[in-house]
């Protein structure tokens, strides 16, 4: 009985001893045993990460020998901004007879620079990627961070993966089978130049019709879409891929430069789109305020270094699409044309964002769908546009097919054309009748006219009228002496002296012979009046140089009269200027006429 008991406490004993062995032996985390009969794994089960805030050589971590976390869900790798870089650690296991040939896939094409350390029992190999790493430099020759992965059979491999970005660091990454990730590779490459083709013929076809039809919208819509392409070229890494593979860490910037260059541009083609000048002047001049936000923040991307730039990036397009989409709501709110569609295509733009970023979080699962989210809202974006703006050029076409059938009737129009030229030349008669014909000032008809609404808007406001009668004298003599000719002359020098000195609503007229008269309203102060008299008379009198040479000079006499109340009248305006006019001259004396003999 003793013995029986004490042999099975020597078992329970023994069987503690062998699993605390076990456990002491147990690989720090589950290592991924791969089988021939599954061409794809997600290693995000079977990966620790560890942060560095310094840069680190693989001997160096193995040396500092760090404490990794086990990644739990799919989000674990998901770093976002961080300054730091980015160990993952992953064994892999080959428990076959036979050699197994895979590809180490990073999902998110756009990081820098991702290097990966394959420890084997004899040997350490060290491959390079990233989309900030020169083509010929990669591993592989791909749009993503990808490694060719060699198992001889019955291996074991530990794979140290250090990842350096500037953008955010999306690290969830899979193991393919050769076959598998080329036959994803031709699909994926399938559908993305198809998306890259759409999005370059949209904006090449709307650049030639801004040309042919010189209007703004196409331009604005063509520089938009090419923004977009070229940034989203690189961020999907075809564009470093296949045309700037030199650009190295400013690939980055280009990322940032053209997106922001396309949410100005954007705003560009909303407000045009859109007509928010017209329709929405409030939201014309936010949008224009955005724009010049735009336009800084380009700047500041360029001068910025590039994780802060593209910082800049996600909250200045994230502006201008919740901006512009908010403007598109309130046009259809206020029955602008063409804005349902507009709505909506930004609305499909913003949903395929959203679909990107919750697959990025590991809320939906990973597709190509959710993976190219924003690439097939953007698509579906542009193509609506693409019908308003199809929409607008058949209507700019109608236009001009209507503009040709009014050509067509041009002949039937002569008529009115006619009738419109005599009606002008009616009213040209009218305002020749009016004028004097020699100093081109308003005659007695004219000066009856003007006279009667300056009256009437005197009373209307209380302002009076002031009235001047100018009388040349010694003006006879020049006739005499000089011919009538060289009397029209100096009464047109005068008639000039006297216009110059009026004010622009201040009406002259030649009352006969060698009489005129200036009417003035507005102006009441007797002094200011009689300033203007004594201006009057000290520009009349300054010598006159006549066509053959000789300087003459005439004196005139001024008498002036004001409006006094309702009952005024030009008549008796100018019966009173005439009077006092004649007071003047009476009080002159006589002296003479001057002659200049000044031939020149």
């Amino acid at each position: 009985m003793h013995v029986c008991f004490l042999h099975r406490k020597v078992c329970v004993g023994l069987l503690l001893l062998l699993l605390g062995w076990v456990a002491c032996w147990q690989p720090a985390f589950a290592s991924l045993t791969t089988s021939v009969d599954q061409s794809r794994y997600s290693l995000t089960d079977h990966t620790q990460f560890w942060q560095s805030d310094e840069p680190l050589t693989l001997n160096e971590l193995i040396e500092r020998d760090p404490s990794f976390t086990q990644a739990q869900h799919k989000s674990d790798l998901n770093f976002g901004y961080t300054p730091n870089e980015i160990w993952l650690r992953t064994q892999v296991e080959n428990p076959t007879a036979h050699s197994q040939h895979w590809i180490v896939e990073f999902e998110y094409p756009f990081l820098d620079r991702v290097t990966l350390h394959v420890m084997r029992e004899h040997f350490n190999e060290q491959k390079i990627s990233g989309s900030a790493v020169p083509r010929e430099q990669r591993e592989l020759a791909h749009r993503q961070a990808v490694f060719p992965l060699n198992l001889a059979p019955g291996e074991t491999v530990t794979l140290y993966t250090r990842v350096n970005a500037a953008g955010s660091k999306m690290l969830k990454y899979n193991l393919l089978s050769e076959q598998a990730f080329y036959q994803q590779n031709d699909r994926h490459n399938f559908w993305l130049a198809t998306y890259f083709g759409i999005l370059l013929g949209l904006g090449l076809y709307n650049l030639l019709l801004f040309f042919g039809l010189k209007e703004r919208v196409f331009l604005y819509y063509s520089l938009f879409t090419l923004c977009f392409t070229i940034a989203i070229l690189t961020f999907n890494g075809i564009g470093t891929l296949m045309f700037w593979s030199a650009l190295g860490a400013n690939t980055s910037r280009l990322v940032a430069i053209g997106f922001i260059f396309a949410s100005a541009m954007g705003t560009f083609f909303a407000q045009s789109f859109l007509e928010t000048k017209e329709f929405t002047p409030r939201w014309h001049r936010f949008l224009s305020y955005f724009r010049v936000y735009c336009l800084l923040a380009l700047i500041a991307t360029v001068l910025l270094p590039i994780q802060p730039a593209l910082r800049l990036m996600d909250v200045t397009g994230f502006m201008a699409a919740l901006t512009i989409l908010i403007c598109g709501i309130y046009c259809v709110t206020q029955r602008v044309p063409s804005a349902r569609i507009f709505v909506l295509a930004w609305s499909l733009f913003l949903v395929g964002a959203c679909v990107f970023a919750l697959r990025n979080l590991g809320i939906l699962p990973a597709n190509f769908i959710t993976l190219h989210g924003v690439q097939i809202g953007s698509a579906l974006e542009m193509l609506l546009l693409s019908f308003a703006l199809a929409a607008r050029f058949n209507k700019l076409k109608r236009q001009k097919e209507r503009a040709q059938n009014e050509m067509l009737m041009t002949l039937k129009r002569q008529e009115a054309v006619l009738e419109q030229k005599v009606a002008d030349r009616t009213k040209a008669l009218e305002y020749l009748a009016t004028r004097d014909m020699l100093t081109g000032l308003l005659n007695r008809k004219g000066l009856a006219d003007c006279a009667a609404k300056a009256l009437q808007r005197s009373q209307h406001i209380g302002q009076p009228v002031a009235l001047f009668m100018l009388d040349l004298d010694r003006f006879k003599p020049i006739n005499d002496q000089f011919g009538h000719e060289a009397g029209d002359f100096v009464l047109q020098q005068v008639a000039r002296r006297i216009e110059h000195l009026a004010r622009a609503h201040d009406r002259c007229a030649r009352f006969g012979g060698d009489e005129f008269i200036l009417l003035i309203e507005g102006i009441d102060d007797v002094t200011v009046l009689n300033d203007i008299r004594q201006r009057l008379n000290a520009a009349i009198r300054k010598p006159i140089k006549l066509p053959c040479g000789e300087l003459v000079s005439v004196d005139v006499s001024i008498g002036m009269s004001v409006s006094q109340g309702d009952d005024d009248r030009l008549e008796s305006l100018i019966c009173e200027a005439d009077g006092k006019m004649y007071d003047v001259k009476a009080s002159r004396a006589d002296s003479g006429i001057r002659y200049y003999s000044a031939k020149q």
